[in-house]
């Protein structure tokens, strides 16, 4: 049967309408997308911060247990700070009953670093809605280089994927917590120096993502930066002094920088998302 004229026009205008509402909110139309290869992707890119969570978390767990401490307080302490630094550190200043403002004051120095991380995510974030709180919460060192280097492929909902990858890795630094403290017992050798597990993990991210990248301009400041305040403030002081110092050096270079990034930054998931279902679309 032929289709007259005036449908014709009406089912041209209404894929025409589709394709414009499409451009302008990349990413959004949900059939472009597969839960279960977000799901795995997600995974593949928390499983090297997963391993290194439990088994960090695992001996917190133990350092709590031997400190007298409850899986009751070590779930809590998973729960609402997730900070491994701080964690760590914290342990030897309550068996030592340091009073709650100097223990405040020494969670804002070891944490202040996390205060710049966010800065580049605040729009990405937003799209979460009410989960955006939490995504800023469960933004730790780790997640946030694999954030940074992440190209999500054809058939990955970005924004699901940024939420699972925040949530395995948050569970599973909860469970290692909670693996120490239940098993810390049954633990024989020694386990000192098994924190320094996340910091080769964060070397591997940086390292990866130096080879991605033709410019190293963030990288150069970030050292000389480092170099600088710790000659200055000396090693135990160094940390908030040089991300500030870099945040402002990032900021007088960040046309150079994005120039120099643009040139060999990978396509990301929304773009190939986009073409692909465009792609469909017109045929």
């Amino acid at each position: 049967m032929e289709v007259s004229k005036e449908v014709k026009e009406n089912i041209k205008t209404k894929n025409l309408k589709e394709i414009k509402d499409l451009k302008e909110k990349p990413g959004i139309d949900k059939r472009a997308y597969s839960m279960s290869r977000t799901f795995l992707y997600a995974f593949g890119q928390s499983s090297p911060i997963i391993f290194s969570y439990i088994v960090v978390g695992f001996a917190f767990g133990i350092m709590m247990q031997e400190a007298g401490y409850t899986p009751l307080h070590v779930l809590f302490a998973g729960m609402f700070i997730y900070s491994g630094s701080l964690q760590i550190a914290m342990v030897p200043l309550m068996v030592a009953g340091t009073s709650l403002p100097v223990m405040a004051f020494a969670a804002f120095i070891i944490n202040s670093r996390y205060m710049f991380y966010g800065i580049g995510y605040t729009e990405r974030f937003k799209r979460q809605g009410l989960l955006y709180p939490y995504m800023i919460f469960a933004f730790p060192d780790e997640v946030y280089c694999v954030f940074s280097s992440t190209a999500y492929p054809t058939g990955v909902d970005p924004d699901k994927c940024d939420l699972l990858t925040a949530l395995m890795c948050h569970l599973s630094w909860i469970s290692g917590g909670l693996l120490g403290v239940f098993l810390g017992d049954a633990v024989s050798f020694d386990m000192s120096g098994i924190d320094f597990a996340a910091t080769c993990l964060f070397v591997c991210i940086c390292v990866n993502q130096w080879r991605e990248y033709k410019s190293h301009i963030p990288v150069y400041i970030g050292v000389i930066a480092a170099a600088l305040c710790i000659i200055i403030f000396g090693t135990e002081n160094f940390m908030l002094p040089a991300l500030s110092l870099s945040l402002v050096l990032l900021v007088i270079m960040r046309k150079r920088t994005e120039e120099a990034m643009t040139e060999t930054e990978p396509e990301t998931g929304f773009d190939k998302v986009k073409d692909s279902f465009m792609e469909e679309r017109n045929e």
